[in-house]
């Protein structure tokens, strides 16, 4: 598992199953955190198999800034190109869901985006 970040504001990349991929972010994230985000999980899911699932556990990260939002979109973008068509996105903060939605909304549709409502009570991996 590659992390970024600390405890106060950050990200994991996981990959738990084969054709499996789980993303971690919490808090509210720097600039620094914002501008790795896309970079560090495109180049983490390159060798991901064909089909496989992108879940963002996204249950404690707060409203983006300008940058984070930036970065989430330029990974949406990347997805289809690493063979990755389905991303299954958990909220529960409902204006980070709001900003996430947005963000979709703009992408290129041949990546299915699956909204989970998640609990608080998600843990991360340290």
């Amino acid at each position: 598992m590659q992390r970024f970040g600390d405890d106060s504001c950050g990200f994991s990349v996981d990959f738990p199953t084969v054709g499996s991929a789980v993303v971690r972010a919490w808090g509210f994230w720097t600039m620094q955190v914002a501008s790795a985000f896309d970079k560090s999980v495109i180049e983490a899911c390159r060798g991901c198999s064909r089909g496989t699932v992108l879940t963002l556990e996204m249950s404690e990260l707060k409203p983006m800034r300008d940058e984070g939002q930036q970065s989430f979109s330029v990974l949406l973008r990347a997805l289809p190109s690493l063979g990755i068509l389905k991303v299954r996105i958990v909220t529960t903060n409902a204006l980070t869901k709001l900003q996430l939605v947005r963000l979709t909304s703009e992408v290129d549709a041949s990546v299915g985006c699956e909204w989970v409502n998640g609990t608080n009570t998600t843990g991360r991996s340290s």
